[in-house]
């Protein structure tokens, strides 16, 4: 998704603008598709450290207003019948929000998102989410909360910082720094954990290319024995629609 999901990790997201088309003269169509390496969401591997295919549509308004959705394969290496039916397989988020730039460079976006797993059994691996996100010049910082995480798993506040800017030759450079904050142990095991990336892109041959570090201050043993929380170097790919 768009806003939250770093789906092509740090910067390429900017993919999603090329593809417009008007709907009664107030707003625009946006749709792009992208491949990724790892899919990784703050910090941790939602597709077993495997590639993944994602893609989304959006449509916003001209008073601010934004619809979209936005999907992705994921794998939690779950039989259909384990993992206490959080079977994993798609991912698709619905999302709304407000955004507005203002004079000077500031710019503000709230909005609600809604995380939904079709493949699972029954709806406890779906989950919802709040979040607010400003931007000065290079610098953002974002806060996202949920009442009831994966899984039924009680609050989650999720803060995150960054910086972008472009460098000579149209490169561009992402930093971003986010923690999460449990009520519950589960959906990995500690109650808070710390991710950061360093991302780099560009725009060539009408594709938006990217390699992104990013890593975790979570242990092996804490991620369930899986290696979804180390550090990865995730090559990246868009293409607007």
């Amino acid at each position: 998704m768009k806003v939250l999901k770093y789906a092509l990790p740090a910067l390429a997201i900017a993919s999603t603008t090329s593809f417009t088309a008007p709907v009664a003269q107030a707003a625009e169509i946006s749709g792009n598709v992208a491949l990724v390496s790892d899919y990784k969401f703050r910090g941790i591997s939602q597709s077993d450290s495997k590639p993944s295919i994602q893609g989304g549509f959006d449509i916003a308004f001209d008073s601010g207003f934004y619809l979209g959705t936005w999907g992705a394969a994921v794998d939690f290496d779950c039989a259909i019948d384990t993992c206490g039916g959080a079977n994993g397989g798609l991912e698709l988020d619905y999302y709304g929000g407000y955004s507005h730039s203002f004079d000077g460079g500031l710019g503000i976006d709230v909005g609600y998102i809604y995380y939904d797993y079709p493949q699972d059994e029954g709806i406890l691996g779906d989950y919802e989410e709040v979040y607010a996100n400003i931007s000065f010049g290079g610098f953002s910082a974002g806060a996202a909360f949920s009442d009831e995480y994966w899984f039924e798993t009680g609050e989650i506040v999720y803060l995150k910082a960054g910086y972008d800017l472009t460098l000579p030759g149209d490169w561009g450079l992402s930093f971003l720094v986010g923690q999460v904050d449990y009520d519950v142990a589960s959906y990995v095991e500690t109650d808070k954990h710390v991710h950061w990336l360093i991302g780099l892109s560009k725009s060539w041959q009408g594709i938006d290319w990217s390699l992104t570090y990013e890593d975790t201050d979570v242990e092996e043993n804490e991620c369930y024995g899986y290696d979804w929380c180390d550090a990865a170097l995730i090559f990246g790919m868009a293409k607007s629609l």
